[in-house]
C-alpha cells in the first residue's frame, strides 16, 4: 500500500493560523480560480465562513471590513475580488 501522508514540517507556514489549514486552502483555491464571478461568489462565502469561525469579532466596529482584510491578508494580496471595502495595502 502506497499511503500520502502530508506531515506539518512539509506543509507551508499558515499566514492566519487561527483560521486553520483548511481554510488557507479555500482561500488558496479561491485565488487560482479563473473565472471572476465564480472567485467573488467564493470569496464571499469564506468571509462568511471566517465570521462564524470567529464570532467573538462580531463586537467590534468594522467586522466585516476586518474580515475581508484578513481574507485579502490570507491570500498574501494576489485574490482579484470586488470587496465592499478597499483592498489593504501590504
Amino acid at each position: 500500500m502506497d499511503y500520502h501522508l502530508e506531515y506539518n514540517s512539509d506543509r507551508s507556514n499558515l499566514i492566519i493560523p487561527e483560521y486553520g489549514r483548511h481554510l488557507q486552502k479555500l482561500v488558496n483555491h479561491c485565488v487560482s480560480l479563473e473565472d471572476g464571478e465564480e472567485r467573488n461568489k467564493m470569496a464571499k462565502a469564506i468571509v462568511n465562513v471566517m465570521g462564524n469561525l470567529q464570532p467573538h469579532l462580531r463586537d467590534v466596529p468594522d467586522f466585516k471590513h476586518k474580515l475581508w482584510d484578513q481574507l485579502f491578508i490570507m491570500s498574501d494580496f494576489k485574490l482579484k475580488a470586488e470587496s465592499p471595502y478597499p483592498q489593504p495595502s501590504r
